[in-house]
């Protein structure tokens, strides 16, 4: 989320919430386009809209590239975009160094 606010134009007037998948190849590129999760509706939501642009905007994103060795933890991704959650004065996401106490979880401890 870190990588995509800047490229996030919050929808005017709008409550829904937008959860969107995306698939990364290891050189943090997108594998395709941004999936939109939840059921469809007779008019396209603005949100959901919103979100997908953002992330194809920001692609790629090459932070990811010097956690190639953990590809298969971050290779699919869930991004939830709430325009009701006021975010702007808080931190975003996880920086690298909590992405690398996250991931040393996931390393093989030698034997």
């Amino acid at each position: 989320m870190k990588a995509i606010q800047p490229c996030w134009n919050q929808p005017a007037n709008t409550h829904s919430i937008a959860r969107v998948q995306i698939r990364l190849n290891k050189d943090g590129s997108l594998a395709g386009p941004p999936k939109v999760l939840g059921p469809v509706t007779s008019q396209p939501d603005k949100v959901a809209e919103a979100a997908a642009r953002a992330i194809t905007r920001c692609a790629p994103f090459p932070g990811l590239t010097p956690y190639a060795a953990h590809y298969d933890l971050w290779r699919d991704v869930i991004l939830t975009f709430n325009p009701a959650e006021d975010t702007s004065d808080q931190p975003l996401g996880v920086d690298a160094k909590d992405l690398e106490k996250l991931l040393e979880k996931y390393r093989k401890k030698p034997d």
